[in-house]
């Protein structure tokens, strides 16, 4: 059986374990956010470019003094437009957030039960923590 002593300082160092984990947690989240946000604003603007020189074909066609190689080269280049727009993910970045947040809280609960605990951690709590981040 472990000292009283003993089971304070695991009970520390699992603080200081958790605190850690929390701290990368946020930070990470914080990148991912960061990383959504400029992933939205290039979809967007692919997607308004996109439909700009659409509209612009459209009405170039009509025209008749206009070269056959700018329409197709303007059609090629909303083409291009859409697919890298449909490249952008959002879905994923949501799942990715949604599963950080997840962890966070997991990570939080953890911490306020070993703070909980007041120093009195098992051996076997503090490598359940530990197995489980």
């Amino acid at each position: 059986m472990a000292t009283p002593e003993a089971e304070h300082n695991i009970s520390q160092k699992v603080k200081e374990y958790l605190i850690k984990k929390l701290d990368d947690c946020r930070r990470d989240l914080v990148k991912l956010k960061r990383k959504k946000n400029r992933i939205k604003i290039l979809y967007v603007t692919t997607v308004v470019a996109s439909i700009i020189i659409s509209t612009s074909v459209a009405s170039l066609t009509s025209m008749v003094f206009i070269p056959a190689i700018v329409i197709t080269t303007l059609s090629a280049a909303s083409a291009i437009l859409t697919g890298i727009s449909a490249r952008f993910n959002f879905q994923n970045k949501k799942i990715q957030i949604n599963n950080l947040i997840e962890k966070l809280n997991k990570i939080q609960s953890r911490f306020d039960y070993v703070i909980s605990c007041n120093g009195d951690l098992t051996q076997k709590e503090y490598q359940e923590i530990l197995k489980d981040f």
